[in-house]
């Protein structure tokens, strides 16, 4: 699993000492030695120790441009640093000596998610420099990234993500982790001063440019309703954790009796091993998987499926479609792993896969990838198994606030879903790799969206208004809206069991504020209509005004001739059928259809629009299904297809 921070350094070594010996003509042997460190750092993608090196012997010589330009590009890797990174960069763009100055100056602008202005400096870039190559390969691809980056903001959901403090803390790197079926453990990776042994090179030798050792910590939940509260974590013991080699956990088998821990270092190889549960967070030493999952090649990560026989397991061994890749393998009569198999193009790609997870249903499949639409470095995609035709079906990015810019992988459900935890180094100022926690965990729960439609009135007249979200527990303000001019809407898609403040601003009124109950659910999509009015003096108000929140059933089930089946049914009855009931995957329901765009979805089916004398207009994908099984495989492939607002309801 040894979690390395990903370096996009294409200039290699040679050239960067080259550099560098420009800048130690003047300087004495402590500080060569420092400016020495520095560069090893960097390339072993240790930025931020890097930076503090670069930084202070800067203040040394401030006309160094070797060191400005370091201290730049190191810089860059800091969550807060990105604009100080981008102003020290930018007085040194056109150096000769600095090529990769517009390159960096690019990466900043991308990790803060200016995507556009990455763009046009990754161009620059490869403009200026006409690089090739690596290089070239690798610019085009955070290109790509960005492009991507701006298609999932634009369908971002409205999800509040915390990180985990404690364990997470400014001192240690913490990620992979890992919650028993029980909940009450969270067990985890920690690289940092609280891990077993000294700075450690790659081999094995004491230095203070090394790195620490991963070791498996545990944090026990304190009790109460509330998921997010757990202790200080601590060493789980001296049984697993050395101070010779890394240890990390990948995953606890779905009845709490085996844990998947990576080892390596200490004549140990990049290798699978299992620890036996003998009692509370008591574990057995690690041994070695049996079988041929393990190779001399890198073998980072392993999840036991619900069925307690089928292994899913990253490795970068020959014969993969390239990087990681994602395999199975099956547990045989005598507990041995074999019968290894590649998950092939669905899954794996040229780039990096790792850290695999299926959830207890036994159908919904996670992973993190370099590919498939990320926005930059490792995102979290799902994708879920069709047992009908045998395959897997589209894998979906996870989308914003959950991914990011960083990387981000490691995602771990509960067995209810009710949490998700991964792991992130969006927050890597300080804090490195980090645990966060979201709920709903599921993707199936996450998109079960509810939209807040609100529609403002000025004596009974759309008009602009500006809209404030705010999360009532936290305060937190969640998005600032502007109400459509013409038809005084604004839409926000809320969390379910949750309380949300509205303050609206109209110009000349006083701010209004309003509250938004969301009550509970589980899937599918859920409209709140709420009308927010304001009145000039001596308006009189005209009969049935809406000042309170409608939490509206679908206007449709009202109507005649509407099928009364609930969408979570299997199967419908051959009387249903006979009725000309059938299931419907619908993407939208609105006042105003013209505002709707939805020939994107041409490419997955016809749309059919529908109105009703509600005066909604329907938009319903045109295959009409029997099994809800298969309306929910076309739901997916239009939630693929960027419509995340698509549902399974009954209609005739």
């Amino acid at each position: 699993m040894l979690l390395n921070l990903r370096s996009i350094v294409c200039t290699g070594f040679v050239m960067m000492f080259t550099l560098s010996s420009m800048s130690q003509e003047n300087l004495n042997g402590p500080l060569k030695n420092r400016l020495y460190d520095a560069d090893m750092l960097f390339e072993q993608g240790e930025y931020l120790r890097a930076h503090a090196i670069y930084d202070s012997i800067w203040d040394m010589r401030p006309n160094d441009s070797y060191l400005q330009y370091k201290t730049g590009a190191s810089c860059v890797f800091r969550s807060n640093g990105r604009e100080e990174a981008y102003d020290i960069l930018k007085e040194m763009r056109g150096s000769t000596d600095f090529p990769k100055v517009t390159f960096y100056m690019a990466r900043a602008k991308h990790f803060e998610f200016k995507f556009k202005e990455a763009i046009e400096l990754y161009e620059n870039y490869l403009e200026e420099t006409k690089a090739s190559g690596r290089d070239r390969i690798e610019t085009l691809r955070l290109i790509e990234n960005c492009e991507n980056g701006i298609e999932l903001m634009e369908r971002q959901l409205a999800l509040s993500l915390e990180i985990l403090t404690p364990p997470s803390n400014k001192a240690n790197s913490q990620y992979s982790p890992v919650i028993g079926p029980e909940g009450k453990y969270l067990y985890y990776t920690s690289r940092g001063p609280d891990s077993k042994g000294d700075l450690m090179t790659d081999q094995t030798k004491r230095s203070d440019i090394g790195l620490y050792y991963e070791d498996v910590f545990v944090a026990e939940h304190q009790g109460g309703d509330d998921q997010f509260d757990f202790g200080e974590g601590e060493s789980i013991s001296d049984e697993i954790n050395t101070a010779q080699r890394h240890e990390a956990p990948m995953s606890i088998s779905y009845d709490n009796k085996m844990m998947f821990i990576y080892l390596s270092g200490d004549m140990a190889e990049e290798d699978i091993y299992i620890s036996y549960h003998i009692g509370d967070t008591a574990w057995s030493k690690p041994e070695k998987l049996k079988g041929n999952v393990n190779t001399p090649h890198y073998e980072g990560h392993a999840f036991l499926a619900p069925d307690g026989r089928t292994l899913y397991f990253s490795s970068d061994k020959p014969g993969g479609l390239g990087g990681r890749d994602i395999y199975t393998a099956i547990m045989q009569k005598d507990s041995t792993f074999g019968n290894i198999t590649n998950l092939g193009p669905k899954i794996n790609t040229e780039f990096n896969e790792d850290s695999p997870f299926m959830y207890s249903n036994g159908s919904s499949f996670y992973f993190a990838s370099e590919a498939h639409g990320s926005m930059g470095g490792y995102d979290m995609f799902y994708i879920k198994y069709d047992s009908v035709d045998q395959d897997w079906q589209e894998p979906i990015n996870l989308g914003y606030p959950i991914n990011t810019t960083d990387d981000d992988r490691f995602y771990y459900i509960t067995k209810d879903g009710d949490w998700g935890y991964f792991s992130s180094a969006r927050a890597s100022g300080e804090n490195l790799h980090d645990i966060y926690r979201i709920q709903p965990g599921t993707f199936e729960r996450l998109n079960a969206l509810v939209l807040l439609v609100g529609t403002v009135y000025i004596d009974d007249i759309p008009s602009s208004a500006l809209a404030k979200i705010m999360d009532d527990r936290t305060g937190d303000v969640l998005a600032t809206l502007i109400a459509d001019s013409t038809t005084g809407e604004f839409v926000y898609s809320l969390l379910p069991d949750h309380k949300y403040k509205i303050s609206l601003l109209a110009d000349g009124f006083e701010p209004k504020v309003e509250y938004v109950d969301v009550p509970p659910m589980k899937e599918g999509v859920l409209r709140i209509e709420h009308r927010f009015d304001f009145y000039t003096d001596g308006y009189v108000k005209k009969g049935g005004l809406q000042n309170a929140i409608d939490s509206l059933v679908d206007p449709l089930d009202l109507l005649p001739g509407v099928c009364d089946v609930e969408p979570d049914r299997e199967e419908l009855t051959e009387e249903e059928i006979a009725s000309g009931c059938y299931f419907r995957v619908q993407v939208g329901a609105y006042r105003n259809p013209g505002r709707f765009k939805y020939d994107f979805l041409r490419s997955v089916g016809e749309v059919e629009i529908k109105g009703y004398s509600d005066g909604i207009t329907r938009f319903l994908m045109g295959p009409k299904f029997t099994k809800r099984s298969e309306a929910d495989k076309l739901r997916m492939e239009c939630i693929a297809a960027g419509e995340w607002d698509s549902w399974i309801t009954v209609r005739r």
